[in-house]
């Protein structure tokens, strides 16, 4: 029921929810009184609620002539209201049939001085801004003071702030905690030391790795705050993240490459699993009483191998580097021209189960007529040949045969093997084929052109294998007096020993690692059962939905 009803005497009661009858009179004596027009114009006695408003009814309903008198008027305190002034009056209602007096405002004066706007500021004429580190710091300060009896009016003071804005801004502590630390850096000298060496290794086009950052700024920290500050540095993923996007620093490519279609060969692919399954279901031909295996058939996992060439540059893995954003142009220096290209071939052989016991080869470019004491610096794990053109040719791959590959079956040459190979045409000689079944090995070709989806070191093996081999390379060059040289020019057996030492690094550290390489297998189908109980593994790198 409206209010104005009960004041002009319509309705004297309420009915309540509990069905009693409610007087509402006792509580009109408090009855709402309009409030007092405390400004009135001098001219044409309007009355004004706020001396602004009265302003502006002079400034424009008043021509110009008429505005002096009234302004001093104004300044002379005439149109102030109502206590103790004839020209003012008040607008107060008296409700008469409810024996009510209206009672007279307190007389309001005004400070000339006063500047409009400023009783939302506590008094300050203009507003003040602070930053988000700002009232970090008054938190902080805040903190500090928590047993204080006055710890409010203390930071307030101190920071020449009120205790509303103090308070407020510990409420919403957590957001700007999180606006803070996004923005501030924990190690400012060590990152600001670290973006200066940064900035000379890009000039020089050095490659900048994740491993580099993180090592770089774990030893800045430590040199400009101390070895126990450094230690509890953990250069984490996270930190990487933030450090980058605060330096405006990210990966950048040096060339593109160009990717096949997807779908290209899915028949020629399914006729080859086809047939390979008929051939793991069949018996061996010189023994008629061998027992194939119920799940594998022919060949065990530990007896299926696989045998490709990778292309090997001395400059591995050297077309990223982290590079500030909006650099147009982006390179990477070499120690000598060409050397990101084919300088060796890498020869790897790899069984889907078991000890890796053939070891990888790389083929140089040469005769072969080095001296033994650089031979003793090659790795161990790594077999060497020379070609004239540093390929993998008939008569050095049956020179592997004899060495490599026998070396590495020589402990179950009873055993038969299956060794798949690529259709060139080195692995395609009568010689090749004898000299393998010599070691009970079946020499099993895998079909043209699509060996990046059929063949384990071809569909992951092989790029890994040089990954870890760029890897190893630049954790070579995080040594300072090797970076010196990787400016200078290297030497033809300086390459190829240290080319030894980073692929036996490599080998070392992805034979550690078995289901990566039985995986790869499953998913070429190398690996491909005789009762089709793990077809459901074979997924050729871009066949989507494959069934054969």
């Amino acid at each position: 029921m409206n209010r104005t009803l009960f004041d002009c005497g319509f309705k004297k009661e309420v009915e309540l929810k509990n069905g009693k009858l409610y007087d509402v009179t006792a509580t009109l004596p408090k009855a709402v009184q309009k409030q007092n027009c405390d400004f009135q114009c001098g001219i044409c006695s309007q009355t004004f609620f706020r001396k602004q408003h009265l302003e502006m009814h002079i400034k424009f309903k008043h021509p110009v002539q008429d505005q002096a008198p009234a302004k001093a008027d104004l300044q002379n305190g005439h149109s102030v209201g109502q206590s103790g002034s004839s020209a003012a009056s008040t607008c107060s209602i008296s409700l008469d049939d409810l024996c009510l007096q209206g009672n007279s405002q307190p007389e309001v004066t005004l400070d000339n001085e006063q500047k409009k706007g400023t009783e939302n500021r506590h008094g300050r004429s203009k507003r003040n801004s602070y930053t988000v580190e700002f009232k970090k710091q008054t938190l902080d300060l805040l903190d500090t003071l928590s047993n204080s009896k006055h710890k409010w009016k203390r930071v307030a003071d101190e920071k020449q702030s009120n205790a509303g804005s103090v308070r407020e801004a510990r409420r919403r502590r957590k957001m700007v905690g999180e606006k803070a630390q996004s923005k501030s850096e924990k190690y400012p000298l060590a990152a600001k030391l670290l973006i200066a060496e940064f900035k000379l290794r890009r000039a020089k086009g050095s490659k900048i790795s994740k491993l580099w950052l993180k090592t770089k700024m774990k030893q800045k920290i430590e040199s400009c705050y101390g070895k126990e500050v450094a230690d509890k540095f953990k250069a984490s993923n996270n930190w990487f993240q933030r450090f980058k996007r605060r330096h405006n620093i990210s990966l950048r490519r040096r060339t593109n490459k160009k990717k096949n279609a997807a779908n290209d060969g899915r028949e020629t692919i399914q006729r080859f699993h086809r047939d390979l399954r008929k051939t793991v279901q069949s018996k061996r031909r010189r023994d008629m009483s061998f027992v194939a295996d119920e799940t594998y058939g022919r060949w065990l996992p530990k007896n299926r191998l696989n045998v490709d060439q990778v292309p090997l540059p001395f400059v591995v893995e050297q077309d990223q580097t982290y590079e500030f954003e909006g650099s147009k142009q982006v390179w990477i220096s070499q120690p000598g021209s060409g050397l990101d290209k084919r300088q060796a071939t890498l020869q790897l052989c790899i069984k889907a189960e078991g000890e890796q016991t053939v070891k990888p080869a790389i083929i140089f470019r040469g005769k072969g007529n080095v001296l033994s004491a650089e031979k003793d610096k090659y790795d161990d794990d790594v077999h060497v040949y020379f070609q004239s053109n540093a390929w993998m040719d008939a008569e050095v791959n049956l020179e592997w045969t004899e060495h490599t590959l026998k070396d590495g079956l020589k402990d179950d040459l009873n055993t038969e093997k299956v060794l798949f190979a690529d259709n060139v045409g080195f692995q395609q000689t009568q010689a090749f084929h004898e000299a393998c079944r010599e070691m009970n090995t079946i020499v099993y070709l895998l079909p043209d052109n699509h060996t990046d989806k059929v063949q384990p070191v071809d569909a992951g093996f092989g790029r890994m294998m040089k990954q870890k081999i760029g890897e190893a390379m630049q954790m070579w060059l995080e040594k300072e007096e090797n970076l010196e040289m990787w400016h200078d020019k290297i030497s033809a057996k300086n390459r190829r020993i240290l080319m030894t030492q980073w692929t036996g690094h490599a080998w070392r550290e992805l034979v550690s690692k078995p289901d990566f390489i039985r995986k790869l297998f499953e998913k070429t189908g190398c690996l491909i059962t005789a009762d089709g109980s793990q077809d459901e593994k074979i997924r050729p790198q871009g066949l989507d939905a494959y069934t054969f």
